[in-house]
């Protein structure tokens, strides 16, 4: 027993030792004075499969002069970190260095997480991580869950296939048009045009569907749910046809609709696919037709695209869905900053 009793009193007495020394160390890591700055790099968050970037650390600045060193580490692609600069400037090689990484991201469609670390002797360490997002356009994409098949019936424009969806006397696109001579891809990344499709202002969207195909008119609209046999007013919200005009879409496997009790169980019978890929503040056109101050709001709530009537010279209507609303809703937006979506419809 007393054996048992000395061996207790040594395994305490073993963890208050460790536990000391492990609070010592923190003391002493907490004590050390950091780098100055703030450690920054740029990646964009959507990436193509198996893409390349080379990634540049900016902003950690050694208080005393001297040379900071820099190591990345992606995750979850790599077990360790890579240093690509050590304190004297040098990479592994013993070539000089900025520190700049470069790395291969995996044809897998998820999240990575990229950290960058800048560290000197004698300071504590500064960090940055960064979230990148692998995607992929077309059926097989990051895009799953529309219900729409190869087999089903199609039209080709600019080299992306178009998926229809009859409605009385009628064909409607049921994916989003993504042409890439107008509008702007989410986040002004052109790898998201063929996976959300395009945001457009009004007047854009006027004249962005191929030959045979046009901009609905509200008129198309109110049909539309009246196949569905919802009745409705033109420029007014149609009640209670939400659950059958979204579809359970999921991207990157990531669910888009969130479920409300409101609208309950996403039906999708009407076939025409909708998610929500939220909209667009354009800003102002540069000559090259981009928006290169355009931003995106609504992602996962909204669902957003033009009609073809105008209010007057400076406003337009447009349809949307919005979780946890069962109406298929109107609303005005500026003709030309104000960026939707577009499903085209036959003439």
């Amino acid at each position: 027993m007393k054996s048992i009793q000395k061996l207790n009193s040594l395994i305490l007495f073993a963890a208050m030792v460790c536990a000391a020394l492990a609070c010592k160390k923190e003391e002493e890591v907490a004590a050390l004075p950091s780098l100055n700055g703030s450690l920054t790099f740029y990646v964009p968050e959507y990436v193509s499969q198996e893409q390349t970037l080379t990634m540049i650390p900016k902003g950690a600045i050694h208080p005393a002069g001297g040379v900071v060193g820099y190591s990345w580490k992606v995750l979850p692609s790599m077990s360790k970190a890579d240093t690509t600069r050590y304190q004297n400037g040098l990479d592994k090689q013993g070539n000089k260095s900025d520190g700049a990484f470069t790395h291969t991201f995996s044809d897998t469609l998820k999240q990575y997480s990229v950290t960058c670390y800048a560290f000197a002797s004698g300071y504590a360490s500064l960090s940055s991580t960064s979230y990148v997002n692998v995607v992929k356009g077309g059926l097989d994409g990051s895009i799953t869950g529309t219900g729409i098949k190869t087999e089903d019936a199609r039209v080709s424009f600019q080299n992306s296939w178009y998926y229809l969806a009859p409605s009385g006397t009628s064909d409607w696109f049921r994916n989003n048009l993504e042409r890439k001579d107008m509008g702007a891809p989410y986040m002004n990344l052109d790898v998201m045009t063929d996976v959300f499709g395009r945001y457009y202002s009004y007047d854009e969207a006027l004249n962005a569907c191929p030959e045979g195909y046009r901009l609905p008119t509200d008129e198309d609209w109110v049909a539309l749910c009246s196949s569905l046999g919802v009745s409705a007013a033109v420029h007014e919200d149609i009640p209670g046809v939400a659950s059958v005009l979204m579809a359970d879409v999921r991207f990157n496997g990531e669910e888009m609709w969130q479920y409300t009790r409101e609208v309950g169980d996403i039906e999708g019978t009407s076939r025409m696919a909708m998610f929500p890929a939220g909209y667009a503040n354009l800003g102002d056109r540069a000559e090259d037709g981009s928006y290169p101050e355009a931003t995106f709001d609504g992602l996962y709530d909204y669902a957003v695209f033009w009609t073809a009537d105008a209010v007057d010279g400076n406003k337009a209507y447009y349809r949307y869905l919005v979780t946890g609303d069962t109406d298929l809703l109107i609303g005005q937006g500026d003709r030309k900053n104000f960026g939707a979506m577009v499903r085209c419809v036959s003439e």
